[in-house]
């Protein structure tokens, strides 16, 4: 007879669960640790516990995560929708790897597929159309109206939280005014009448004590200056910031202005600005990129007391892809997005659909810093839940 071992059922090891895993460790060491992970995986790791949601719920996860360093950059766009007072706003969210990178427009498509995804109405139902925004950190600071709605009122945009608060208000209602930020203070110029105006003409937002101080604009001594702005021969551009000075175009010539001791200087009779201007940038690092009417990037240098705008060299082949031509009427965004720059582009006026093309470059100085390169490392679309729109803009913070 034949007998048959059988042999002892061997225990199989488990894993202690996540949540028993963390339950001895205090608060302070799980939120250190769970600030390290990506904020997209927030609403799926809340789902864990009830110490989890409470934890990534809090705000101080987001002072941690910028404590150590695991901030990452969150770009917003939005759409204005025909027929609707405000825009339409949505996130992109990195995705999956993709597979297949072929492409037949002559670039590699997106290695990451970026998703849309759409912010509620209920946070968004006050945003305007958003040309003119200063981002400080994980805030979007939205100043005064767009045309033809000037107001005083500064709102602020929490991307943590996607909830609105309102700051102090400025001291004259604006209209698409200029914005910049230096030193943790909004500078915000013009927008508003110069004959009334022209002593607030540049109001200051300390973005720690949130109150306002103003100024008179550049050449508030010369009468032509003033003259020309009044007749709307010439407009006020803040061209950029540079070694803690904030430098200013206005008829065709370069002002700078030292916060410190609070006073002008002319440094340029012929601004480099005035010429195609640069009407969008982003900062990334210590330069400052900017995009033309035309399309071309620029990045700014500086010489001679004054801002130099060069092109971006590199990019010919980007500037003929098919999407773009030689159409005019294009809209441009630009913003610094993980260390490359991601520039958004929307063709011709005529053809207003859902879908908006980007490129992510890189960047490299040359020849002593006197040259900028441009890479392209990938050209993609992106395809928006919505029939068609009349424009869009960018804007990117860190969270």
């Amino acid at each position: 007879m034949i007998s048959h071992k059988v042999e002892p059922t061997k225990k199989k090891k488990t894993v202690p669960g996540l949540p028993s895993m963390f339950s001895s460790l205090p608060d302070e060491i799980i939120e250190n640790i769970l600030a390290r992970v990506s904020r997209w995986k927030y609403p799926l790791l809340s789902l864990v516990s009830k110490r989890f949601h409470s934890l990534l719920s809090s705000m101080e996860i987001y002072k941690t995560r910028s404590q150590v360093g695991a901030d990452e950059t969150c770009v917003y766009v939005w759409l204005k929708l025909p027929d609707h007072p405000c825009a339409s706003w949505f996130s992109l969210k990195p995705n999956k790897k993709r597979t297949k990178l072929k492409s037949k427009i002559g670039f590699k498509r997106d290695p990451s597929v970026m998703s849309v995804v759409p912010i509620p109405r209920s946070s968004t139902n006050s945003f305007p159309e958003l040309y003119y925004t200063t981002t400080v950190g994980p805030e979007i600071y939205i100043s005064g109206g767009p045309n033809p709605d000037p107001s005083s009122s500064v709102r602020i945009f929490d991307c943590r939280s996607h909830t609105w608060r309102d700051a102090p208000n400025m001291i004259v209602a604006r209209e698409n005014a200029e914005t910049v930020l230096l030193d943790e203070k909004i500078y915000v110029m013009g927008g508003c009448d110069i004959d009334k105006y022209y002593a607030n003409w540049i109001e200051v937002f300390d973005v720690k004590t949130e109150s306002w101080t103003a100024f008179p604009g550049p050449g508030a001594d010369e009468d032509d200056l003033r003259n020309n702005l009044r007749n709307n021969n010439s407009e006020c551009y803040i061209v950029n910031v540079f070694e803690g000075k904030l430098y200013v175009a206005a008829d065709e010539k370069e002002y700078s202005y030292d916060p410190k001791n609070g006073t002008w200087k002319l440094v340029r009779e012929n601004s480099s600005f005035t010429t195609d201007s640069v009407y969008i940038w982003a900062k990334m690092g210590n330069v400052t990129y900017g995009c033309t009417d035309s399309g071309n990037l620029m990045w700014s240098g500086f010489e001679n007391e004054s801002i130099e705008w060069r092109e971006i060299k590199g990019l010919e082949k980007l500037r003929k892809h098919p999407t773009r031509g030689l159409e005019t009427g294009i809209d441009f965004g630009l913003v610094g997005f993980g260390g490359q720059l991601l520039v958004m582009w929307y063709p011709s006026l005529t053809k207003r659909r859902n879908t908006i093309w980007y490129a992510k470059i890189s960047v490299e100085s040359r020849r002593n810093g006197r040259e900028v390169w441009g890479k392209v490392e990938c050209v993609d679309a992106l395809t928006f839940p919505v029939e068609s729109c009349e424009g869009f803009g960018c804007v990117a913070a860190s969270v």
